[in-house]
């Protein structure tokens, strides 16, 4: 049975991970759209229009936004046990609430409801992490999740 003092340091951990994996998220977006805009200048110059420049360097953050975001909260976790790439510097993982592997359904479950969780520059996922019994947040409720402190094996 987890401690007091274990629940909270695990809720403390699953703020920060969300600060580290927003900041990875941006800084891949801010790269996707310098990459948009070098791409945008040589097709300017071989004859496309200028609008090619208003469209392609964000279409190029969305379509990497997007994608890095079901890396990190879907793929890697169900590749890497359960943990995401904060999760992993942070000792943490995602388990099922009968301490299995959740399946990848439960991880796109738990991402699709972060557009619930995310509400409120995430203080609706922050409120319920800290009330709930097991730290969840919605999409873990849902899924049938929970995330737990990663054990050395």
């Amino acid at each position: 049975m987890a401690t007091d003092a274990d629940a909270r340091s695990i809720v403390l951990r699953r703020y920060w991970q969300h600060v580290i994996e927003f900041a990875l998220l941006v800084v891949a977006a801010v790269v996707s759209l310098v990459l948009g805009v070098l791409l945008s200048l040589p097709l300017i110059k071989l004859g496309m229009t200028p609008e090619v420049f208003k469209v392609l360097p964000f279409a190029t953050v969305a379509v990497v936004s997007l994608l890095g975001v079901l890396w990190i909260e879907v793929w890697y976790p169900h590749r890497h046990g359960g943990s995401t790439p904060a999760m992993r510097w942070l000792g943490l993982r995602i388990t099922t609430l009968r301490g299995g592997e959740p399946s990848l359904r439960a991880y796109l479950v738990r991402w699709l409801l972060m557009a619930v969780d995310g509400l409120l520059l995430g203080l609706v996922g922050a409120v319920l992490i800290a009330v709930t019994p097991r730290n969840q947040r919605l999409g873990d409720m849902v899924a049938g999740t929970v995330v737990v402190r990663r054990t050395v094996t």
